[in-house]
């Protein structure tokens, strides 16, 4: 049976190859495409599209996904306005979505897509590489290797820091996608990524009002939002500084052009946060944010130094020199340092700062290592884009020497499965490298879910190796079917380790159930809800990596202790999805996964089906699979 579906697999490839050969020939001068048959290609690039995804096996899904790039490579050739027509009324007819949604998207995503696929090896490891990590659809191919050069070697005997007993306060937000066309009574239901908009509503036909205060299938009024910053202040007096783990702008990734738009949401959104952190009688903090993919205009999408970038004056947006100007201006304040500023205008969005003595904040752009950044995939690739590992070393080695504590704050956690395996892998050796005696916290955001991960000393899952842990905090918004939250960290102020995560929430449903303002309050302390015979601990002792390898055991053997990391993942949410035993069993090794390479939601045998699947939900800003054949 399995030679039959080879060779009709083989059958196929022949048939698309020779049928792309003859439509769409790749150019040999500047008129090779003047007499192309468009609706020919069109419903070749359809077909192959559907079949890509129905397809019930990896094996054909990952055939149908080459096949559709090669067919993209080919209509690259052609004129930038043909290729977008041409995707467009692909998109259309698989109607996955709206029509305007359809052709917001390829008029801003397709004239990158065009430049960079032209550099691509389809049907070598790139085209493998961007069906594998955009959709899941081919085995991921294998690392390529790179040794992380360091200075010096790691110390034997570290210097050790005592704990003082004092404990300091650090508020963390995450994922704010606030929507200014947010509108009430809207319909809460519709076919467009996010709904409770005018436009994606027939106000004669609406199926659920949009409350006033936000709905679980759309991104939050700006309500909602003012709401949660006035509650902060009345719970936590006394907040030592706050990190925003990016992504202020909603998830209307079909219009973010022209790039002043997104810009104008950045402002607003900053302006914001400001009228509360600076003011004496509210947040009174400073606020270190990091840079998200919904930052960009088009959204996902970072350049980087070596990328071709197109030349004419109305493409010039495409290099976000204007975005991180933005940041500069936004983030002034709380940003002091020169250098600081600097790097975040001139360079990638990242930098190292202060904010207390003994403590150096490093917020890192993790947007190079993210699998929807189709500037990427451009080759020749870089393993260290822009030099941001190589310098993120640079940072670490100088706080070794003075004997200073770090934090690593970013948007996308290197253990996502939206990370590059290859950069996640470099990134895992420096945290290997420098943890637990330089690195001791790192705080990303990006998934709307409440989660952590936990990284290894060597290749054994042990508590004894346990050595660092990243703090995945929870969204601001309630899109997709979760409620919103914000994070508090207690902190030793002199080691800086977390002594304890308290996460709060808003009960969306309730509230709007009962037509009243959203009730925030604690949903939980980590250190009480997991403390057990298992994972011990006491009220003085921080949240040691070690100690959460335990709580991972501990929900191996307690269904009980799973069920509330299932739930707190979501905030309690009705709609939380079951969760069993492959779920379970996926769901913890995802947690024990501090690289992408060794998560568990990737089908590894392109033949034999070995791999396991987690497809107990959708990224909210990134597809697998399922969610490209329920988001397309």
């Amino acid at each position: 049976m399995k030679s039959l579906t080879i060779l009709s697999l083989l059958l196929q490839l022949i048939y698309l190859f020779n049928l792309c050969q003859a439509l769409l020939p790749y150019p040999n001068s500047q008129n090779a495409f003047e007499t192309i048959d468009q609706s020919a290609a069109e419903d070749l690039l359809y077909h192959t599209t559907e079949e890509w995804l129905e397809a019930e096996s990896l094996t054909s899904s990952c055939s149908s996904c080459i096949s559709a790039l090669q067919l993209v490579k080919s209509l690259s050739y052609t004129s930038e306005a043909l290729l977008i027509r041409t995707l467009t009324n692909v998109c259309k007819r698989t109607k996955k979505v709206s029509p305007e949604v359809c052709r917001g998207m390829m008029e801003e995503q397709v004239p990158i897509v065009r430049k960079v696929i032209k550099t691509m090896s389809v049907s070598g490891r790139e085209g493998h590489l961007l069906c594998a990590a955009v959709a899941n659809s081919c085995p991921y191919p294998d690392i390529e290797h790179w040794n992380v050069t360091f200075p010096k070697e790691k110390p034997s005997q570290p210097k050790q820091v005592r704990s003082s007993g004092d404990v300091m306060t650090v508020l963390q937000l995450s994922d704010w996608h606030a929507d200014p066309d947010y509108q009430e009574n809207a319909d809460a239901i519709c076919n467009e990524p996010i709904c409770c908009r005018p436009d994606s509503t027939d106000y004669a036909n609406v199926t659920k009002p949009a409350s006033k205060w936000g709905e679980y299938t759309c991104d939050p009024p700006v309500k909602l939002i003012e709401s949660m910053l006035k509650y902060i202040p009345t719970v936590e007096k006394d907040i030592s500084f706050g990190i925003m783990t990016g992504d202020m702008p909603p998830h209307e990734v079909w219009s973010t052009l022209p790039f002043l738009k997104t810009q104008r949401i950045h402002d607003s959104a900053y302006a914001l946060l400001h009228t509360h952190f600076d003011a004496k009688d509210k947040i009174n903090a400073l606020l270190y944010p990091a840079v998200g993919n919904h930052e960009a205009a088009p959204t996902n999408n970072f350049p980087i130094s070596t990328n071709n970038l197109p030349l004419d004056e109305d493409r010039k947006y495409l290099s976000l020199e204007w975005l991180y100007k933005s940041l500069t201006r936004n983030w002034h304040g709380w940003l002091s340092h020169k250098k600081s500023n600097f790097y975040v205008q001139t360079s990638t969005g990242s930098y190292a700062t202060r904010p207390l003595p003994g403590l150096k904040l490093i917020s890192l752009n993790t947007n190079f290592c993210y699998t929807l950044n189709w500037w990427l995939y451009q080759r020749p690739a870089e393993m260290d884009p822009d030099g941001v590992l190589t310098w993120l070393v640079e940072q670490l080695q100088e706080s070794e020497d003075i004997g200073e504590r770090v934090w690593v704050i970013g948007h996308i956690a290197p253990g996502d499965s939206t990370c590059f395996h290859d950069y996640s892998n470099y990134y895992y050796q420096i945290v290997e490298r420098y943890a637990p005696h330089v690195i001791v916290g790192q705080f990303f955001g990006h998934t709307h879910k409440d989660e952590m991960q936990v990284f290894y000393r060597g290749a054994q899952q042990t508590s004894s190796e346990a050595i660092s842990v990243a703090y995945v905090a929870p969204s601001i918004t309630p899109y997709f079917q979760v409620n919103p939250s914000f994070r508090v960290y207690k902190v030793d102020r002199n080691t800086f380790e977390v002594l304890d995560s308290l996460t709060y929430m808003a009960d969306l449903g309730e509230a709007n159930a009962l037509d009243i303002e959203p009730v925030w309050h604690l949903e939980y302390s980590a250190k009480e809800a997991y403390n057990s015979s298992t994972a011990p601990i006491t009220n003085a002792s921080p949240l040691t990596p070690a100690w959460w390898h335990q709580v991972t055991e501990d929900m191996e053997n307690h269904n009980d202790t799973f069920n509330k990391y299932w739930q707190f993942r979501v905030r309690l949410a009705s709609q939380a999805p079951i969760c069993e035993d492959e779920c379970r069993a996926n769901t913890i090794c995802n947690i024990r996964a501090g690289k992408s390479e060794l998560r568990c939601d990737y089908d590894s045998d392109v033949l034999m089906q070995t791999g396991r699947g987690d497809t107990s939900g959708i990224h909210a800003c990134g597809w697998n699979l399922q969610g490209v054949r329920s988001m397309l």
